[in-house]
């Protein structure tokens, strides 16, 4: 039985170019360390972070290797097929996720600590389950960033047709807070809109249409306490102008670019006294212990069971080689897509591969 591994020769802006995916003999009967746990990956998302992995780009660099190239994917969800003579938190069949970063996903098997893994539900179906860190979390989080939230404050996002932010307007319902989305000018705006009010936002606007009408006329009526930017620049500077005072703002991506500016006027900080934070996942999970972490996953696919909140819709990739295809082809036009060199699937906010 073969089993496979993607890599990148070299970081690089341009994904696509430098995967590589080696074929090679599978596990099987081999011994494996003590500690550690056999795991054959079930799903696994390809997110924006992992394209600033292979650009070097972000501060976590994978910490697994094939042929010394380093293997890239920081989500996704596996079963334990067998552990070592020394574990006992886990057992054969077992679904885990990464507890951090770096565990590289984007293979078929690995053989990994088994501290280096969080149990979650069986129950939830693997593509849903591989974005529970970093959808559903983050999402969860960045609402808790906020305590001072309240029942009938308003949120407001940018970006708004990723999987997070999706994510952030159910769980703002459940607060009983209302969510102002901005996303970006599109060809299907009018079908993109009316998809995030069906998933709870109760106004979507584009960024041309707020820059139109105004910061102040769209959030007028409206206490906007929070501020979740994920682009910064000038779609970010709209969005600070939105808020109430006393209101906080959090940055947690920078999709306008690296070279992005937000200014911080005296109306901001000194009138309005915004309180302006950043956000970082691992930085945020890391308040919690790995009980608390098991029981915030469990509630999760509790919520998703129950019918409270719905997976966004995913574009699913089966890893198979079909009709005389390759996979090398397959991988590198994912990339192409998450990347924005091509445009992707109308009404898609996720890549999930299946394995």
């Amino acid at each position: 039985m073969s089993a496979q591994t993607v890599t990148f020769q070299r970081q690089s802006t341009e994904p696509a170019s430098v995967v590589r995916i080696y074929r090679h003999e599978a596990v099987g009967d081999t011994p494996i360390p003590s500690d550690s746990v056999l795991i054959k990956l079930l799903a696994a998302p390809v997110n924006p972070q992992d394209l600033l992995v292979i650009a070097g780009r972000y501060p976590v660099q994978p910490h697994y290797r094939y042929n010394d190239e380093p293997i890239p994917g920081y989500d996704g969800v596996a079963r334990v097929e067998r552990v070592g003579t020394d574990v006992d938190a886990l057992k054969p069949g077992d679904h885990v996720i990464p507890r951090a970063h770096g565990l590289g996903t984007w293979r078929t098997e690995a053989v990994v600590p088994a501290t280096a893994l969080l149990k979650v539900s069986k129950s939830l179906e693997p593509t849903t389950a591989s974005l529970l860190k970093t959808g559903c979390s983050t999402a969860y989080l960045l609402l808790e960033s906020c305590p001072s939230l309240v029942p009938g404050d308003w949120v407001v996002l940018n970006a708004a047709t990723g999987w997070i932010a999706r994510m952030v307007v159910q769980f703002a319902l459940l607060k009983g807070c209302p969510s102002l989305c901005v996303i970006r000018d599109r060809d299907d705006v009018e079908a993109t809109r009316q998809s995030l009010l069906d998933q709870g936002a109760r106004v979507v606007v584009t960024e041309s249409e707020l820059a139109r009408e105004g910061p102040a006329a769209i959030a007028a009526g409206k206490r906007i306490t929070l501020a979740l930017d994920a682009v910064f620049g000038q779609s970010g500077q709209r969005l600070a102008a939105m808020l109430a005072p006393g209101a906080t703002f959090i940055n947690y991506g920078s999709l306008g670019g690296a070279g992005g500016e937000l200014v911080l006027s005296q109306e901001l900080i000194f009138w309005k006294q915004i309180t302006f934070k950043n956000f970082r996942l691992s930085q945020a999970l890391s308040q919690y212990t790995e009980a608390a972490q098991i029981d915030l996953l469990s509630w999760f696919t509790d919520l998703f069971e129950e019918g409270k909140i719905t997976a966004p819709v995913i574009s699913r990739v089966d890893w198979v080689e079909e009709d005389g295809g390759c996979l090398e082809k397959k991988v590198q036009s994912v990339l192409s897509r998450v990347s924005g060199k091509v445009a992707p699937p109308v009404g898609c906010t996720k890549h999930v591969v299946q394995f």
